[in-house]
């Protein structure tokens, strides 16, 4: 059964490779596409008018101290060089936060099991991926939230281990979150334990605190509430509700896109990664099952187990039809200006086939 519930075994080794062939294909793709857009992809992939960046967090070691947290946060940008080739390049705090504010950013919090250069991959990957669905969508800064996730050894107690780790990484989001200027337009996507860190992360911007876990100060100043996109969230289905573990989260919150799978294996098993009596479900498997009632309006959720199957791996879910056209409305409204209609699943169906 455990075997079942995360795969893991050859895991990491295939994962990686799975990256750097999908970051091949998606730049010979992306490439081909900008010839004839007219915002083109340039550069790796990237667009030359979006910036993307990494913000690590792994140096910290789970503290949530305002001091800590300005010396230890490692800041990056993937820019050109001299020669116009893009790489990694060290940046800071106030490069950061001194970004403008009227671009619209999304910050991308992946799962488990990825090393820093891992993280990296993968967050390129889901961006040139978002810029291949739409090449010519208005210009958007695109953040790596990079957390210890690096495999452990032991299948359970790299589960567990992780699940704790959520916690501070959640504080550490709230913190970063509340240096950014309230104006700016945050779309929040997170994937398995990345959607945890998200909801964790929201509780505490709003005030909350998760254990001795909590902002210097109580709540930030009120900000712009922000959207959320949460793929095969790994927390409980409860911890939503008002007075729950991440209770204060919603108040945060504008709209929430759930992408769940009733097939997905970490979710289905998802009880075995919380120690103690009782079999929680996830949040990416039932649902929400508690929300304050003017809550209930502000979440929309999709069931993908008939494109993702018995898969947990954040590109199946990206790449399930219509989800990159969900992403780009709850970031910018949508690239034309128009709101996206919402699109049945007997209509998605026909590009599943």
């Amino acid at each position: 059964m455990m075997t079942r519930f995360m795969n893991a075994t050859t895991r990491t080794a295939y994962r990686s490779a799975q990256i750097l062939a999908f970051l091949a294909l998606t730049t010979a793709i992306v490439g081909t596409a900008a010839k004839t857009a007219g915002a083109g992809a340039l550069g790796g992939g990237v667009r030359p008018e979006d910036e993307i960046a990494v913000v690590n967090t792994r140096l910290l070691c789970g503290s949530c101290d305002a001091e800590s947290l300005r010396t230890g946060l490692l800041f990056e940008t993937y820019a050109a060089d001299e020669s116009g080739h893009r790489h990694w390049q060290a940046s800071d705090l106030d490069a950061f936060v001194s970004f403008d504010p009227a671009v619209p950013t999304i910050i991308f919090v992946h799962g488990n099991q990825l090393t820093a250069y891992d993280a990296k991959c993968e967050g390129l990957a889901a961006y040139r991926r978002l810029i291949r669905n739409q090449p010519n969508a208005p210009r958007i800064r695109f953040v790596i939230f990079s957390w210890p996730s690096a495999r452990v050894g032991g299948l359970l107690r790299d589960v567990r281990v992780k699940a704790a780790r959520t916690s501070p990484a959640g504080c550490q989001l709230a913190w970063l979150l509340a240096q950014m200027p309230s104006e700016t337009p945050v779309t929040l996507v997170g994937f398995s334990f990345g959607a945890r860190i998200i909801t964790g992360g929201l509780h505490i911007l709003a005030g909350g605190s998760l254990g001795h876990l909590h902002l210097e100060g109580g709540a930030a100043s009120p900000r712009t509430p922000m959207n959320v996109v949460l793929m095969a969230a790994a927390l409980n289905s409860n911890w939503l509700c008002p007075g729950a573990y991440h209770g204060r989260a919603m108040m945060q919150v504008d709209r929430m896109l759930l992408l769940n799978n009733c097939r997905d294996p970490a979710m289905r098993f998802y009880h075995f990664a919380v120690p103690g009596r009782g079999r929680p479900q996830a949040l990416g498997l039932r649902g929400p099952t508690c929300l304050a009632p003017a809550d209930w309006s502000k979440v929309e959720l999709r069931e993908l187990s008939r494109y993702v199957g018995n898969q947990h791996e954040v590109f199946r879910y990206l790449c399930a039809p219509g989800v990159l056209d969900q992403i780009w409305e709850y970031a910018i409204g949508s690239p034309s200006g128009i709101r996206l209609q919402a699109v049945s699943e007997r209509e998605l169906g026909v590009a599943a086939l």
